[in-house]
């Protein structure tokens, strides 16, 4: 062969090997080993020691764009504030996921792929993130706030309604998220064994004669004959983007039963079992939220599962709006539960100048708690200067986040591991 030719034989190999190795080239013909849904994989390139590659399946083939997004993608440095917002590729040890406001939705668009398939990589820090599509259409109109079809949110099967978002979990790396309080978020992760809760989803006849929607979580190796009955945490969502289904969003969005299941498992908590409602359903009339409490869903509870029948053994917290239903709940039925966990709001105005006319407040164990960034911290700190005022005991947390399922998983855990039930 012809020297000149073999030289161009040798290079036409190379350039082949070159390409055959590149991870990006060709991606679009290589769809083969993608599976719809999300992954999460550990990678040295990635600035937190993970990716999350999230596949989106169009399965009507028609969508001319798909982007992916969060509000809680975003992340901050304590000594910046809230100021200045990082994007996931910008992520250094250190920082803290947060949101809770238009503001703060970042939005990715997605690469398109052959089969209708669409891919996004994404590097997130230690814990469970919400997030969405949406989809362009072909006459330029956008279908909003898509949970993940192949890692679809959680449903209440008996009354067919759905909560808002899909969830990724991020396991913690050191090396390169760095150490530090609330930086490793395991705990939110879900368990690998067997020593896993159920969340079990009903429906009960509630105040007004409507039909609701309630999510239970009831711990590994849960007895329905065992002796002693078991303690319960009555749990309320905040003002949501849909009256519909709320009673979901803690046990999703907040990750109720992965942070419960990782402390039952470790020894650090016993079992007890949380409730979560939906009180948006009544929108705000805080009468119909409390009467609704005390003739249905305690009566349900009571009836249907092997809980205390008295308040040494009942809790009620609750997130922004329902904080201010916590805090309500407290001062108007602080005999009716023994701990209340006040969070990224509470109760303003007349309440809190009619403290003195309240009863039995120092009884309860009481927690407050918000974010560094929370606009709800605010009305929470005013509540605890009263209660100090007062010589009433309680603690009050501040974490590292916004007003957002960020901070309110970690509130959630703090609450059930250091306060609940000491």
């Amino acid at each position: 062969m012809h020297a000149m030719s073999k030289i161009f034989m040798i290079l036409i190999l190379v350039v082949l090997l070159i390409l055959s190795s590149s991870p990006f080239l060709f991606a679009k013909n290589n769809t083969s080993n993608l599976k719809p849904g999300v992954t999460v994989e550990p990678d040295p390139t990635s600035p937190t020691g993970y990716y999350a590659t999230f596949i989106y399946e169009d399965e009507t083939a028609t969508a001319t764009n798909v982007e992916i997004y969060s509000d809680c993608f975003y992340h901050f440095k304590i000594k910046d504030g809230f100021l200045i917002p990082y994007k996931p590729e910008d992520y250094q040890a250190g920082m803290f996921p947060g949101g809770g406001s238009g503001d703060t939705k970042y939005y990715i668009n997605m690469k398109k792929l052959d089969n209708n398939l669409w891919k996004a990589k994404i590097p997130l820090s230690s814990g469970a993130f919400v997030y969405n599509f949406r989809i362009t259409n072909p006459d330029g109109s956008t279908t909003e706030r898509l949970d993940d079809p192949n890692n679809p949110t959680l449903t209440n099967t008996a009354t067919g309604i759905s909560s808002l978002s899909s969830m990724v979990y991020i396991p913690y790396n050191s090396d390169l998220m760095g150490s530090g309080p609330w930086l490793d978020r395991s705990v939110e992760i879900p368990r690998k064994d067997n020593k896993i809760g159920t969340v079990e989803t009903v429906s009960y006849k509630g105040a007004a004669g409507q039909t609701r929607g309630l999510a239970i979580y009831l711990p590994y190796g849960y007895n329905p004959d065992r002796k002693k009955p078991y303690k319960v945490l009555y749990l309320s969502h905040g003002m949501s983007g849909d009256k519909h289904g709320n009673e979901l969003r803690w046990m999703n969005e907040g990750a109720v039963a992965n942070i419960t299941d990782n402390l039952i498992a470790d020894g650090v908590i016993e079992p007890f079992i949380v409730v979560s409602m939906n009180n948006q359903d009544f929108d705000w009339e805080y009468e119909k939220i409390e009467e609704d409490q005390f003739d249905y869903i305690i009566p349900y509870i009571n009836d249907n599962y092997n809980v205390y029948s008295t308040p040494e053994g009942r809790a009620y917290a609750g997130l922004s709006m329902g904080g201010i239903t916590t805090n309500r709940m407290y001062f108007y039925h602080a005999d009716e539960f023994s701990y209340f966990g006040i969070w990224s709001y509470a109760s303003e105005g007349e309440e809190i100048e009619n403290i003195d006319n309240y009863k039995e407040l120092n009884s309860p164990s009481i927690m407050l708690g918000a974010g560094i960034w929370d606009f709800g911290l605010s009305p929470v700190a005013n509540l605890a200067s009263e209660l100090t005022k007062k010589g009433i005991n309680h603690s009050i947390l501040v974490v590292p986040g916004a007003h957002d399922w960020e901070t309110w998983q970690l509130l959630y855990a703090a609450f059930i591991e250091n306060h609940l039930w000491k």
